[in-house]
């Protein structure tokens, strides 16, 4: 069955797969804004990603993304206008596999560009992103550039730490184990040729640039880390810790999943 979830949930995130829908599904950045200032390009970069079962939200500012699933509802098409005056639900309209209009109640106060009780209107195209933006969604997605000769490259998911190299087949053995209800759940290293992606928890995460100097070290953030190959996909990574140096270990995801439905199907617990 989780299989079944999985394999739909990217199809729907496929862009360009499916026929033309009323229903928005797909990934979608906000283009812009009506709201205190009249329509103006969208001050935020920000997407929607739309499935069947869940919509999500995904921000992103400067190197770093935030992963939320505010709306509360799966964006299906609702036509634009409230069934009453006092009905103030969110609309959906004009919409398909490449745009929609989102038109929400909004209810704040002495914000900069969201009016106070009255409807905001946000118009979503999909197939654009900023740069960062792209960065980030490629590692959710899988669709993050490798190098075939740098076996570094990749999606990877933290499953937790050790204090030393020592004992590892049972240490590794218990982090499988302790996996799904760890702190660390959710959490990825998504490795291209340029960008190193780091996935916290499933709510979100940085980008940094990266150089690898072999496949056994690399450098991100002005720091180098070692790197320790345990098996063919299993590596630890070394994190210094003032005068100690703590391990994190890293497995390579070879099922055919990725970040962010991982991500989904947790929100959806």
């Amino acid at each position: 069955m989780k299989k079944t979830f999985i394999t739909m949930l990217l199809a729907t995130l496929t862009l360009g797969a499916a026929a033309q829908t009323e229903n928005p599904r797909g990934i979608y950045k906000m283009m812009t804004l009506t709201g205190k200032q009249g329509e103006i390009k969208a001050p935020f970069d920000q997407y929607k990603i739309c499935t069947d079962s869940i919509t999500m939200m995904v921000s992103v500012q400067n190197a770093f993304f935030n992963i939320v699933d505010n709306d509360k509802q799966v964006f299906n098409y609702t036509g634009d206008q409230p069934k009453s005056e006092a009905e103030k639900s969110t609309l959906i309209y004009d919409s398909n596999a490449d745009h929609f209009t989102l038109k929400w109640w909004s209810e704040n106060s002495h914000h900069l560009y969201f009016p106070d009780n009255d409807w905001c209107i946000e118009k979503y195209e999909s197939g654009q992103y900023s740069d960062m933006g792209r960065i980030a969604f490629d590692a959710l997605t899988g669709k993050a550039e490798t190098d075939a000769n740098n076996p570094l490259t990749g999606t990877w998911r933290l499953i937790g730490y050790v204090d030393e190299l020592n004992n590892l087949k049972k240490e590794v053995a218990e982090l499988r184990a302790n996996y799904p209800k760890s702190k660390y759940y959710n959490s990825y290293y998504v490795m291209s040729p340029k960008n190193l992606v780091l996935i916290a928890g499933g709510r979100g995460g940085g980008i940094m640039n990266v150089e690898y100097y072999s496949k056994t070290s690399f450098k991100s953030n002005n720091i180098t880390h070692n790197v320790k190959w345990l098996s063919k996909n299993c590596i630890a990574i070394d994190e210094r810790q003032d005068y100690r140096i703590d391990w994190q270990i890293l497995e390579r995801v070879t099922d055919g999943t990725t970040p962010l439905s991982s991500i989904a199907s947790q929100l959806l617990k």
